[in-house]
């Protein structure tokens, strides 16, 4: 067709949009943008049916017709300047050149099922305008081909129909909400009730059909495989505008069958709940896909009495006899009968998942129309292991105090769980178990929206124990500006981490080196659109960007495009850029060391580093926050005390290698955490040599339980109370023989040897270290194998921190009886404590059971309130590997003077035995264990020893006098024997087997304007006192209740003879060896601290060589 002259068009347009027949704004930007479109269109638009403003009765009509959150569509939220309805690609290609030419925010909308509005709502920028795909919705299928070309502007319904139109045994596994417009749906994913069978809808695309930030049209060879990765599961509107996908077609059966099954918290629910999570994903046939839809309903109209009803809803591809075989095996305990079953076409299975009535006709798909329109909130989250019934229980607790609440259980497993992470972006792939949709709805826009949204930010933050950790996943189709938002065309990388990392975890860094070469201008954007690189970072031919274009002509079916301009995704130049960045953009204090670590970090890191959730400065609102967290000791947290320059939390053990290697060579003094529990804080505080930092673990904390291995690894960041919730998570017969404090971080505990109730049946926990991974002081990751067995024999009870950084320990298991007994028994003074003190030191390490475990907590209390007399007392606190029947006849033969009675005894399991010798209140719910919380944080001194030889009535007594002196002070007693006497005193570093028992002297104060050289001083008489009662040449002391009395190293430069001076308490012998193996793995001592070990002087190296 010829097109008019220009200047008779260009006249007949100005008197069209002159005219009164068509509603315009008063800015000229309309003007502006429909005259440009016009100079780049070959076809003409007819303007009329395809611009809508404000002014037009059609644009509330427009505007609404695909939105779904009723929340973006009040008066006070922001309105576009108009809305472009294109109806050919060219004229979506037209917009996008002239949006740019004039400065024009854009946002492009298929199906406007967005959550946060993104597509039809700008609350970081305006003026903006809308371009609407809903007139792009052809759907080509070629069954021969198995594929089918789809608009971005068609609905998933409008593709599922023509599929089934063409043939009733081929499908697609999208998504379950029908109104879904392509276009973005697959840009996050696009999940549905096939994927365990086949993956996502952004897995199976083959081509596609986007315009980039030019304006060019591109396939998938023209695009090159780095964008084509990127838009599917990236997230939309971030690299262009997607016109086509080209999907694969799936096989389908002729015969589905579909199911919901209803159950109540009266029939079960929360055990069924508790099953279903530990089947969903990993037992089920990959034919079937069971979600879980939760929510409150009236249980007794009268009353107005509320339930939690849980809604079993499923789709099989296969018929009802087989569905039956497969649920009778895997999931017999929901109760499935062919009565809950129908059989049915897939499309028609699709319709029943979508919410259809029965009988409703297919055709309805067509009309693309949500089912779905309301004010509401959502979040999601993702989980790896099975939510306990207790904190379902908690959950329910929630859901009553909401009005219109909905959680929605999608499992994973099957096809999911074989695709790689970096597949597409999309990572939420192996050891998922399901995916959580949180969802609150209110009638109106008058309603108390705060009071919705508040809750269900509550509830997120209730189920924060159980959900994935760093990060926090989350699913970028249910966007959530909860998680961080863009700044108005200026966001860094850094700062939109905290939302990317959740969405993509690692893929987060790739999507940002595509961005910056796609669009380095960042013209498409949003408010959680990917960001590139800051402008000012590229180089000229980056930046120097030409409006190049194709102008084509309509095309009902996509054909191949001329080859477009491929990117090469240079990992080095991205380095330089990031490098460069932090250099110049990132907000830090002026501590050079900080920027120069920064830069190497991100140099050497190939994953992307979340820096504003990670790094921690002391101008940080949050630092005094992570340095408190976990720290024990409040004398190490008072204002004298030296800081760290920075804190840094990484997520990876990659980032925590490179940590090394920067600090390194950067000559930075680092310090390492995994739990803060260290007596004398030297994770967290240099006395000695500043400034420093802290490399702080307390995000590495997974723990992956293999019972069939009766093994787990276990990264250092995990507290062994975690360890112990997830052993027992898995068995109730399988345990681990650690410590006593469930929020003692493993990664330094077991340096020290670990000593809990179990160790006189199995041996300390380091006994029970099968392997581990390690940094070294050059920043390699080893293994047992490649770190050699002098090295893994230092760091299995030589002390933290001397030796590398600890990421992983590969623990072995121990059987525990599925009943344990407890008992706690107090005897005073007045009773004969001293008496039975005495007897106790006979029998505990050498005549009872090795089953059994008694402790002594020793300490002053008041015997008379009116007078306030103290007396002293004394608890026994016992664990029992066995029922109680047994426990009494072992007291009775082995203890008899302790009376224990059925009375003072407790039968439970071994996971609640623990959290009873921790000090739990009883009925405290074993969730508390992944909080990971100190039970005990104060201000105190400690001490140790060990004990050989019974001290006497008389030494006891003085013990008593001395005890009486001090305010607040505690002393415990530890028995040893059993499979502790059994083990070489050379079989790992620590020495300290052929004991009785082990003392730790503590005393406490509560606050730091006391007078705490008084409380020292009478600690160290105290020590003093009891030198004659216990070890000798050397008096030993537990390398793990650091002290620092017994001397410290010197700044980079200590003596061996120095250092023995401590050494040869803590590891007897095996000091030398630990020396040696220091100077063999760390010659220059990075890694130190004031009693880490050192290495042997050069001249003295040189002397032995």
């Amino acid at each position: 067709m010829m097109l008019p002259n220009p200047s008779i068009f260009s006249l007949f347009l100005f008197l069209l949009l002159s005219s009164a027949s068509w509603a315009h704004p008063k800015t000229s930007t309309l003007d502006s943008f429909s005259q440009c479109l016009s100079d780049n269109t070959e076809i003409l638009i007819p303007f009329s049916k395809a611009f809508i403003t404000p002014n037009n009765s059609t644009f509330l009509p427009t505007l609404q017709s695909t939105a779904q959150n009723l929340r973006y569509l009040t008066p006070s939220v922001p309105k576009p300047e108009f809305i472009f309805t294109p109806m050919l690609d060219s004229h979506v290609q037209a917009a996008v050149i002239c949006a740019k030419e004039l400065g024009i925010h854009l946002r492009v909308r298929s199906g406007g099922h967005d959550y946060e509005a993104l597509s039809y709502v700008s609350q970081t920028e305006t003026p903006f305008i809308i371009v609407d795909l809903a007139k792009l919705r052809s759907v080509n299928i070629d069954i021969e081909d198995n594929s089918a070309w789809v608009q971005a502007g068609a609905s998933i319904g409008e593709v599922y129909y023509r599929i089934a139109e063409k043939s009733k045994t081929h499908g697609y596994p999208a998504g379950l909400c029908t109104s879904l417009g392509v276009g973005g749906h697959i840009t996050g994913g696009a999940y549905g009730t096939m994927m365990r069978k086949y993956g996502l809808g952004a897995d199976n695309v083959v081509d596609a059909h986007i315009v980039d930030a030019s304006g060019r049209i591109h396939n998938r060879e023209s695009m090159g495989e780095d964008l084509f990765w990127a838009i599917r599961g990236g997230g939309g509107a971030s690299f262009g505008v997607i016109l086509w996908w080209k999907i694969k077609l799936v096989p389908v059966p002729s015969t589905v069958t579909v199911f919901s099954v209803v159950k109540t918290l009266e029939q079960g629910a929360t055990k069924l709940l508790h099953r279903y999570q530990q089947v969903a994903a990993t037992e089920l046939d990959e034919d079937l896909f069971i979600r879980v839809i939760i929510q409150p309903t009236v249980f007794d109209a009268k009353s107005g009495n509320k339930t939690i009803m849980t809604i079993y809803q499923a789709q099989f591809l296969g018929g009802v006899d087989r569905l039956l075989d497969v649920m009778g095996t895997s999931f017999p305990e929901l109760g499935l009968t062919r009565k809950d079953c129908t059989q049915t076409s897939w499309l028609k299975s699709v319709m029943y998942i979508a919410g259809y009535p029965s009988n409703t006709p297919p055709e309805v798909l067509l009309q693309g129309k949500s089912t779905f329109k309301n004010y509401f909130k959502a979040k999601s989250d993702f989980v790896k292991d099975p939510i306990p019934e207790s904190a379902l229980e908690g959950i329910w607790k929630r859901l009553y105090e909401q009005a219109s609440p909905l959680m929605i259980f999608n499992p994973y497993g099957g096809m999911m769980s074989k695709i790689s992470e970096s597949e597409i972006p999309f990572p939420h792939r192996k050891g998922v178990l399901f995916k959580i949709q949180y969802l609150t709805t209110w009638q109106n826009g008058t309603e108390d929206e705060a009071e919705h949204m508040d809750w269900i930010r509550k509830l997120y933050n209730y189920m924060a124990p159980y959900v994935t950790m760093f990060p926090r996943q989350a699913y970028v189709n249910y966007r959530d500006l909860d998680l961080g938002v863009n700044k108005k065309s200026n966001t860094s990388f850094i700062e939109a981490s905290a939302w990317g990392n959740r969405y993509f975890k690692d893929n987060f860094n790739k999507l940002i080196k595509i961005k910056t070469k796609v669009d380095p201008d960042n013209f498409f954007r949003h408010e959680q659109s990917i960001p590139p690189l800051p402008l000012p970072l590229r180089t000229s031919s980056t930046t120097a960007r030409t409006h190049t274009y194709t102008k084509l002509i309509p095309q009902q079916h996509p054909k191949p495009l001329k080859q477009g301009n491929k990117m090469n995704s240079n990992s080095s130049v991205f380095s330089l850029f990031l490098f460069i960045l932090l250099s110049s953009s990132l907000a830090l204090p002026p501590s050079s060391k900080q920027n120069s670590f920064l830069q190497c970090l991100s140099y050497h890191s190939k994953a992307s580093i979340p820096f504003s959730s990670t790094f921690f400065t002391p101008d940080s609102s949050a630092f005094t926050t992570v340095l408190n967290s976990t720290a024990q000791n409040l004398r190490y947290l008072v204002p004298s005390k030296p800081k760290p320059e920075f804190i840094f939390t990484p997520t990876h053990d990659s980032q925590v290698q490179y940590a090394v290697i920067c600090s390194k060579q950067l000559g930075i003094h680092l310090r390492v955490r995994s739990g803060g529990h260290d007596y004398e804080g030297l994770s967290y505080v240099s006395q000695i040599e500043t400034p420093f930092i802290i490399v702080d673990l307390a995000k590495l904390r997974s723990v992956n339980v293999d019972i069939r291995a009766n093994s787990a690894w276990i990264q250092a960041g995990a507290t062994i109370g975690e360890v112990y919730y997830r052993i027992a998570q898995k068995s109730r017969n399988h345990g681990f023989p650690a410590g006593l404090c469930t929020s003692l971080g493993v990664g330094g505990h077991i340096t020290g040897g670990a000593y809990g109730t179990m160790m006189r049946k199995y041996g300390l926990a380091a006994d029970n270290v099968l392997d581990a991974r390690i940094v070294d002081v050059n920043g390699r990751i080893l293994n047992r194998k490649t770190m050699g067995e002098d090295l893994f024999w230092a760091i299995r009870g030589g002390g933290g921190a001397s030796f590398g950084v600890i990421l992983w320990w590969k623990i072995k298991l121990v059987p525990v009886p599925s009943t344990v007994t407890v008992f706690t028994v107090a005897k005073t003074l007045e009773q004969g404590a001293t008496k039975l003190l005495h007897i106790w030191q006979q029998v505990a390490a050498t005549k009872l059971d090795k089953d059994l475990n008694i402790r002594v907590l020793i300490q002053p209390t008041v015997l008379d309130s009116k007078s306030g007399k103290r007396t002293v007392t004394t608890l026994y606190q016992g664990q029992f590997l066995g029922g109680v029947k047994r426990l009494l006849n072992v007291m009775q033969t082995g203890f008899p003077e302790l009376n224990l009675t059925r009375k003072d005894c407790t039968q439970t399991s071994w996971l609640n035995s623990v959290m009873y010798i921790a000090g739990y209140a009883t009925g405290t719910r074993p969730e508390v264990l992944l909080q990971g919380k100190p039970t005990f944080k104060n201000y105190f001194k400690s001490k140790s020893d060990f004990v050989k030889d019974p001290i006497p009535e008389t030494a006891l007594e003085g013990l008593w006098k001395r005890l009486l002196e001090e305010t607040a002070p505690l002393i415990i007693w530890n028995p040893y024997g059993g499979m502790m006497s059994k083990i070489s005193e050379s079989a790992i570093p620590f020495p300290h087997r052929n004991v009785l028992f082990k003392i730790q002297y503590l005393t406490t104060w509560q606050g730091a304007n006391e007078n705490e050289a008084k409380h020292i001083n009478w600690i160290r008489k105290l020590y003093t006192y009891m030198a004659p009662y216990v070890t000798k040449s050397p008096r030993q002391a537990y390398v793990n209740y650091k002290d620092l009395d017994l001397g410290i190293n010197k700044k980079k430069n200590t003596s061996i003879a120095e250092a023995s001076a401590w050494g040869n308490r803590y590891f007897k012998g095996n000091f030398n060896r630990l020396v040696k193996i220091k100077t063999k793995v760390d010659p220059q001592n990075f890694f130190r601290h004031e009693q880490s070990i050192p290495p042997l002087a050069l001249q003295a190296r040189k002397t032995r060589t």
